[in-house]
């Protein structure tokens, strides 16, 4: 049996390859060398943290199912960053069906959710426009990084490592502003180094904290032990916070965090609960620069810690201020499943803002219009910018009670921007939902 193997390849060898010029071989061992070559280079850059999403990897696995392919596929996403994979036991994001009232889900947990985002886009990230294995153009950092992908979590996410600083390009920020994104962690339940990830707020632009004369800081504890501590420090004594939050950062899963910046005043929600609300730490002007601060994340021993979904929007007049004054509101803080109507239930207290109103003005009728950015075709923009609009329209019917004949809804597609279609901040700001008053 093995002679006759190897008589059919010496065959082949002999026989099988002799009207091809040795160019064309060349040629073609050339090609293959080059395709082995990328496919490599793709795959150590798909991997991307190395050692440390392998050994994370399982762990992960457990909590989190596949995402199902998509057809039809859009980039116009929601503004908090789409592409994501939804957690088996993550009800914040799971998008919810509110077009049929027979099948509309609750807000879950987030019920108690009180955060609203900030209605302009100053700075969002979804590193989606990023080369795998690069850093990220808008970061700027004293160390290193890179924009990665895993099997896990579907988009590109910004990996942090190492005892590093990481800020966003933003400028100079705003009086009153939110911030939003997403933490990964894998290879992090067994651990007992001291690991950390710091947003730190300053009154100038650093790279390192203890580079300034003082600063304000929300750390998180990534180790088995540690905990979550809030704080400021410096030359201004009055006054002094630092405090240990009775939680614990929630390793090995998907984290949202959202956060409101209003002058002194520091608000964080980790998921649906309010975790810091200090009125008077941003002292000193502090918070008009952010900073990511990691400390002891080692890939050698499988840490892996992840950043995206990162958006900044400015903060002005409420909702309910500029309906009432204006006539119209305009939001990108209600935030859809990719592709689809599925409204996420972070979206509940913006939601929630305009059933207030309406109940508190049962005179007041309301048209809720969809909007979406110019990428992909005019038409699916349109048909998708008529389903989400339809679905708050539903969410506010069967989750508070407002009467159907005072709402209609509307899809305005891509043809009313409001900002350049041809950047990532403008296409965020872009995508929105509008409420205005009859």
């Amino acid at each position: 049996m093995k002679i006759n193997i190897l008589l059919t390849v010496l065959f082949f060898l002999l026989f099988g390859i002799k009207d091809i010029p040795a160019q064309k071989i060349g040629k073609r061992i050339k090609n293959a060398a080059k395709q082995t070559t990328e496919q490599k280079a793709e795959e150590k850059t798909t991997e991307g943290v190395s050692t440390g999403i392998d050994k994370g990897i399982d762990a992960a696995k457990s909590i989190f199912k596949k995402k199902k392919s998509k057809s039809n596929k859009n980039d116009d996403e929601e503004t908090e960053g789409d592409g994501m994979d939804e957690a088996i036991n993550q009800p914040g994001y799971k998008g919810m069906d509110t077009t049929n009232p027979e099948t509309a889900t609750a807000f879950g947990v987030y019920t108690k959710f009180t955060f609203e985002p900030g209605n302009k886009i100053v700075f969002y990230e979804d590193f989606n426009q990023e080369q795998l294995g690069d850093f990220p153009l808008n970061w700027e950092t004293n160390s290193s990084g890179e924009v990665v992908s895993n099997s896990v979590y579907e988009g590109k996410w910004f990996s942090l490592s190492g005892r590093a600083g990481y800020m966003p390009a933003t400028g100079e920020l705003p009086e009153n502003y939110t911030i939003e994104f997403d933490i990964v962690t894998m290879g992090l339940e067994k651990n007992n180094a001291p690991t950390s990830l710091t947003l730190a707020f300053l009154n100038k632009k650093a790279y390192s904290s203890g580079a300034v004369a003082g600063h304000a800081f929300f750390k998180m504890g990534m180790s088995s032990s540690a905990g979550m501590y809030v704080g400021n420090t410096g030359p201004d004594k009055t006054p002094r916070i630092q405090s240990s939050l009775n939680r614990k950062f929630k390793v090995n899963t998907l984290v949202h965090f959202s956060v409101a910046v209003n002058k002194s005043r520091l608000r964080v929600w980790m998921e649906e609960e309010k975790i810091v609300d200090i009125p008077s730490l941003l002292v000193s002007n502090l918070g008009r620069y952010l900073l990511f601060e990691t400390y002891g994340v080692d890939r050698e021993r499988g840490h892996v810690v992840l950043l995206s979904n990162f958006k900044i929007a400015e903060a002005k007049e409420d909702l309910r201020s500029r309906l009432l004054d204006e006539g119209r509101f305009s939001t990108t803080g209600i935030y859809f499943n990719t592709d689809k109507a599925d409204i996420k239930p972070e979206s509940f207290a913006i939601i929630k803002s305009v059933a207030d109103y309406l109940k508190e003005n049962p005179d007041v009728h309301i048209q809720i219009i969809g909007h979406t950015d110019a990428q992909g075709e005019d038409s699916y923009n349109l048909q998708l910018s008529e389903r989400r609009a339809e679905a708050v329209k539903q969410a506010l019917i069967n989750q508070f009670q407002i009467e159907e004949t005072r709402i209609t809804s509307l899809g305005k597609g891509e043809s009313e921007p409001v900002d350049d279609n041809e950047t990532i901040n403008g296409r965020a700001n872009n995508r929105r939902v509008e409420f205005i008053k009859n």
